[in-house]
């Protein structure tokens, strides 16, 4: 993120052209926007991992209670 040799931010931004600031912003945005879909992405896997963990722990104590039921009958 760096236009030329110097870093941008807030204190230099005003030495870039409206053009070149625009263009700049655009490009942060872009980049901010990547991070969060990552961030949506890994937080659904984990949300899917929590959900599929539910789902066999429910599987597992219903098969024990079938056991359960099936040596008392």
């Amino acid at each position: 993120m760096a236009y030329g040799d110097t870093k941008i931010n807030r204190y230099n931004m005003h030495q870039l052209s409206p053009y070149e600031r625009i263009q700049y912003q655009r490009e942060r945005r872009a980049a901010a926007a990547e991070i969060a879909q990552k961030n949506a992405n890994m937080a659904n896997s984990f949300a899917s991992i929590q959900a599929n963990n539910t789902v066999e722990m429910g599987n597992l104590i219903s098969k024990m209670a079938m056991q359960r039921i099936s040596k008392t009958a």
